[in-house]
């Protein structure tokens, strides 16, 4: 009767406990969104396109005609195509689906109060908060409960407060709630405490394992490379081969293969409908030109550590994750070989990605949602760094746990669209300035273009023919500019700019003449130019199809005003036809 009076209790507690992080999240997300937010709106770009499958099947009935004239260029997310009454979406309806409640009583509110009820007004931008934070929450609440079968009770709640403001799962709980990696963080946290339950032999297991796979089900919905979470089912808890056979043994029972492909169908069903009115195929792959191209290249050192977007360098709790892992497998804890085997399968995975930094990303966002699993070697780390005796040591581990919270935190309140290069580390550090977290000396700037970030650029990189990575840029007689590098010198450098040094690669392809010339001008708002440079690029060609290094120095007069831009980019000044590229521009302003 105690054990019972005890349980009760804990659960009372944790209720409450939860609660009180649901209404504190939901004051953080309204604060961050539609206080203190700048940039675009909750419903933009990959967030409409998991959004609009609501609009569409509750307001429009999947006429565009109905559709608010110009929202798909004003979302970006999705494209309204009028010849065949088609709405183009290429993401699938698992975020939408677990939003609905939300978007269903906020329409009931918008049509009775006559707000606007086009499911883009205003008070469908402020809902979007309500789901994420609730999710993200009852996440945190079923991570707990998972956490709870390894660990005494003080460490899982600090664990899943920890994971939450030390990583970027902050940033896409309460700011970009509408990205997928929310609902994934949740659907992973409870498809681990089910799993848990159902592995422990609870005594409706069946009900359990249907349970499973339903959140199994919406998770690879959600995102398909979700799948890898069946490895889970098979290692979790693992000690030997034998436990890896009897694991097979247990799910490889005709019951439980027919109750997961049942379940797995009708989850995938409206999937598969809307595939078939959309290209007249059951089964469609929406991301065309999009793919693991670079599975034999894969780029894991920058997805780690690169300026642009790096896992460590966005959020450097993330060590201790590692820690934890390598912990467990040196005292051989279980699931320590497990999670630090998955924790690099995942890691070659994204980096396999074409677009391996994830285009705009606070972090490397596709590991937002497998905190849930690195939770468990934070936790033993968490738990080990109390035993050390050294109170020194102990200390500096505190310090640095709750320094890389701050440092995250401030990075999310001063998030900036990440336009650099792979390896800028001059606007990595302006970036750390302008959150307040480091002093940026401004007494150099070095300018870096790789062409690998194709949100540098107005057009889209080739990757025909490059002098490093995979993409470089190029002018042709569609295409005579490259995008420019435009800055205010007084932005630059904390003095007055002096001097420029230029240096990058050009490749003529098989005419060594190209007449292409480098621009480098000052000019004032107006566009009303005061000093002008350029090189020719012919003078440092040496051979056809072959990348020749360009490197000059530009010095800028003393009477030009601080309030001018600064203008380069390679001009194919003579305007031929043939394609000249471009790439590894380094402009270092001093």
């Amino acid at each position: 009767m105690m054990h019972n009076r005890k349980i009760s209790s804990k659960t009372g507690f944790d209720l409450a406990f939860f609660t009180l992080l649901l209404v504190i999240g939901i004051l953080l997300g309204w604060n961050i969104n539609f206080i203190n937010r700048s940039g675009p709106g909750p419903i933009y770009a990959d967030k409409a396109a998991y959004y609009v499958y609501l609009p569409a099947t509750f307001i429009y009935g999947w006429d565009v005609n109905k559709f608010p004239k110009g929202i798909d260029e004003k979302t970006k997310g999705f494209t309204l195509h009028y010849p065949d009454n088609k709405l183009i979406i290429k993401t699938t309806y698992g975020v939408a689906l677990m939003v609905s409640p939300f978007f269903l009583v906020t329409h009931a509110i918008a049509v009775k109060q006559n707000l606007q009820p086009d499911g883009f007004s205003d008070i469908y931008e402020k809902m979007t908060v309500f789901p994420a934070v609730f999710y993200l929450i009852l996440g945190m609440f079923f991570l707990k409960k998972f956490l709870d079968n390894y660990f005494r009770k003080q460490i899982p709640y600090l664990v899943v407060i920890l994971i939450v403001a030390g990583t970027n799962l902050y940033y896409y709980g309460f700011r970009d709630g509408l990205m997928s990696h929310v609902y994934s963080f949740f659907l992973f946290s409870l498809y681990l405490f089910l799993l848990k339950k159902f592995l422990s032999g609870d005594k409706n297991s069946f009900t359990v394992f249907l349970l499973v796979s339903i959140t199994l089900s919406l998770a690879v919905l959600i995102r398909p490379t979700n799948i890898l979470l069946l490895i889970w089912a098979f290692c979790l808890d693992v000690r030997s081969r034998e436990d890896i056979r009897e694991r097979f043994r247990l799910f490889f029972r005709f019951r439980y293969i027919a109750a997961f492909l049942l379940i797995f169908f009708i989850i995938y069903l409206p999937q598969l409908l809307y595939w078939k009115y959309l290209s007249g195929n059951f089964f469609y792959y929406s991301y065309p030109g999009e793919s693991f191209s670079a599975w034999k290249d894969p780029q894991i050192i920058p997805l780690w550590f690169a300026p642009l977007n790096g896992l460590f360098l966005y959020s450097p709790l993330v060590f201790c994750f590692i820690a934890g892992i390598i912990y467990m497998i040196v005292k051989k804890i279980p699931n320590g070989i497990f999670i630090g085997c998955f924790f690099l399968l995942i890691s070659y995975l994204f980096a396999s990605w074409h677009i391996w930094f994830f285009g705009g990303s606070m972090g490397s966002r596709p590991f937002t949602e497998y905190y849930s699993l690195l939770a468990f070697p934070f936790a033993v780390f968490i738990e080990k760094t109390g035993k050390i005796k050294n109170r020194f040591i102990r200390s500096m581990v505190v310090l640095f746990i709750f320094f890389s919270s701050f440092y995250s935190l401030k990075l999310v309140y001063h998030y900036d669209w990440n336009t650099s290069s792979v390896w800028s580390w001059d606007d990595y550090l302006k970036r750390l300035d302008f959150a307040g977290l480091y002093v940026w000396p401004g007494e150099t700037y070095t300018y870096k273009n790789d062409f690998e970030n194709y949100e540098c650029a107005k057009t889209i990189p080739c990757e025909e023919n490059v002098h490093s990575g995979s993409k470089a840029g190029f002018v042709d007689g569609g295409m005579i500019f490259t995008e420019k590098f435009y800055q205010p010198l007084k932005l630059i450098l904390k003095k007055p700019v002096r001097k420029v040094s230029l240096q990058f690669w050009i490749n003529p392809g098989s005419n060594p003449e190209t007449g292409a010339i480098y621009v480098c001008s000052i000019e004032n708002w107006k566009g009303e130019v005061h000093d002008y440079h350029f090189v020719k690029a012919d003078h440092f060609i040496k051979k056809p199809n072959v990348w020749s290094k360009v490197d000059t120095t530009f010095t800028i007069p003393e009477w030009v005003p601080a309030g001018d831009m600064v203008s380069s980019y390679l001009w194919n000044f003579k305007g031929r036809k043939q394609r000249i590229y471009i790439d590894d521009i380094v402009m270092k302003f001093k």
